[in-house]
């Protein structure tokens, strides 16, 4: 199910409801396979690709984040690291390969337990706000910010997925899960298109992709 505004989600309910109780024997989808030689070639040359489209005003944005050739990105205004590769991802020599694993939100917010990468232990779901903060319209045109306060979609030719493709190479243009659970409904929670860069709810039950963060701008830096 797409994101959806808040003031549009009350007209769902119901419908959410059913979705709901049809998905409670519904199993996980599987992890991502392991990553092998053709997989990793065709990562590279569809990076490659994409960075040809990186104009000036892009670099300009990126030139923000500290690349490390570890898999991390350290937002330098922040000081918050991220993870380049979405939860189910492999970084292999600057890429990010292979198929995210989709999460449902609860299975979302356990996803940096017991995770060790980059040699940090402390990963977890960004907050929604921080989330939205990695949406980069190349069209330099956005939506008006809703009126609960979430920015708006991009507009015109914008380039998908809406981030930055430097710093985060091969990423699914789709919905990542945020950490904010919705105020209003218990069995919803807030997350971010990366196809259009929207912001908005969906069920707890949907599954969807994860990117995870660390630290603050002491603990992103160490």
């Amino acid at each position: 199910m797409p994101i959806l505004p808040p003031s549009r989600f009350l007209t769902l309910i119901a419908a959410l409801a059913a979705s709901l109780l049809a998905a409670c024997g519904s199993d996980a989808p599987p992890t991502a396979a392991a990553v092998s030689a053709e997989a990793l070639a065709v990562a590279q040359a569809a990076h490659q690709q994409a960075l040809q489209k990186v104009d000036e005003r892009e670099q300009g944005f990126t030139a923000g984040f500290e690349l490390r050739d570890d898999g991390t990105a350290v937002d330098t205004a922040s000081g918050l690291m991220w993870m380049r590769c979405a939860v189910g991802q492999a970084w292999h020599t600057g890429v990010c390969v292979g198929e995210p694993k989709l999460s449902s939100w609860d299975q979302a917010q356990k996803a940096g337990e017991d995770m060790v990468f980059a040699g940090h232990a402390d990963w977890r779901v960004p907050t929604r706000d921080e989330l939205a903060g990695l949406i980069y319209c190349s069209s330099g045109v956005r939506r008006a910010p809703e009126r609960e306060g979430v920015p708006g979609s991009c507009e015109g030719g914008y380039r998908t997925p809406t981030l930055l493709v430097t710093v985060f190479p091969n990423s699914p243009a789709h919905k990542f899960w945020s950490a904010t659970p919705d105020e209003r409904y218990r069995f919803a929670a807030w997350g971010v298109s990366f196809y259009n860069g929207a912001t908005g709810i969906g069920p707890h039950t949907d599954y969807v992709n994860v990117r995870l963060v660390r630290g603050s701008a002491a603990a992103a830096r160490n």
